[in-house]
């Protein structure tokens, strides 16, 4: 079995704008570092495949007539494709199989709405705005639903932004509209260690982000630089998909907001009682049958944890 490639996971935590809530990144951040400078091993030799769960169709009483509503889980760490994880790690769902997922589900005549089951804290700035982007023109042609179950921050809002409606139950959490970038500088440890690091190179910006190399003023305004660009992009695909103002965005401070609070605020739209009553309450509006076959799709709703069906 091939070892982890710690490195390469550390390209997605460190030295590039994140769009993920502060405890997520100092959790990962913490568990690569130490890996990387070799001060911990892992408990766990063996790999895991992604995780990420796979889409569920719920059908609605008659399948013939009432068609399906699709449920895509969107849960844990959100990266732009596909890779692998140690289980010390939480769930992954790349930005790739999410939008591969929805557009499954738009081309599938039988699923009349999408719901995207939501538990995350955010990720990668890169691929989250191709992916808010392409739900935001999707849900003009086929409702595409948030249901916080139960937070949605940075990232995973975004996601949620662009959809037709984000509903979220009282203890739900939303936001964290904000940008998080570490820049690793094992400098200090190269030297403790005795260890001389030589680099040449050409193009003062070619050795920026570099970890044993400590970071200059230049590096450092150049960092802010990207991260204010990011910010802005941010806010303003938030303001655009939730008819916000700016203003209103930028106000929150990236702070998280739960229930009520958060519709006060425009970062949700609907109250329930829990994700599974919401995707109950979505099913009953769209089908047209008895009150038996309501009870048949109450089970299979309440049975989300979710079942996701090939």
């Amino acid at each position: 079995m091939p070892q982890l490639n710690y490195p390469h996971i550390a390209e997605m935590v460190f030295n590039t704008p994140l769009l993920a809530k502060g405890e997520l990144v100092e959790n990962v951040a913490q568990y690569v570092a130490a890996r990387i400078a070799g001060t911990e091993k892992s408990a766990h030799n063996s790999e895991q495949e992604l995780s990420a769960k796979r889409m569920g169709v719920i059908p609605l009483g008659d399948p013939e007539k009432d068609g399906s509503m699709a449920v895509i889980a969107v849960h844990g760490i959100l990266v732009p494709r596909r890779g692998t994880m140690t289980a010390e790690c939480s769930e992954i769902m790349s930005f790739e199989l999410l939008r591969n997922q929805i557009s499954k589900a738009m081309n599938d005549s039988q699923i009349k709405e999408i719901v995207l089951d939501i538990q995350s804290g955010g990720g990668t700035a890169q691929a989250a705005f191709e992916c808010a982007a392409y739900i935001y023109e999707a849900q003009k042609q086929k409702p595409i639903r948030a249901v916080i179950n139960f937070n949605a921050y940075s990232a995973a809002y975004l996601i949620a932004s662009a959809c037709t409606e984000i509903i979220i139950s009282e203890t739900g959490g939303v936001g964290s509209i904000g940008v998080y970038q570490k820049r690793l500088d094992i400098s200090a440890y190269y030297k403790d260690m005795g260890v001389i690091m030589h680099t040449f190179y050409r193009g003062a910006k070619k050795v920026f982000m570099h970890p044993d190399l400590e970071m200059s003023d230049e590096e450092k305004e150049h960092i802010e630089s990207g991260i204010e660009k990011t910010y802005q992009q941010f806010i303003n695909a938030v303001a655009k998909y939730r008819n916000m103002s700016v203003d209103e965005v930028q106000a929150t401070e990236a702070d998280c907001f739960n229930g009520q609070e958060a519709i006060d605020l425009k970062l949700a739209d609907t109250l329930s009682s829990d994700p599974h009553a919401a995707v109950n309450t979505i099913a009953k509006r769209l089908i047209q049958s008895s009150p038996k076959k309501m009870e048949t799709i109450g089970v299979q709703a309440a049975a989300m944890d979710y079942h996701h069906i090939n």
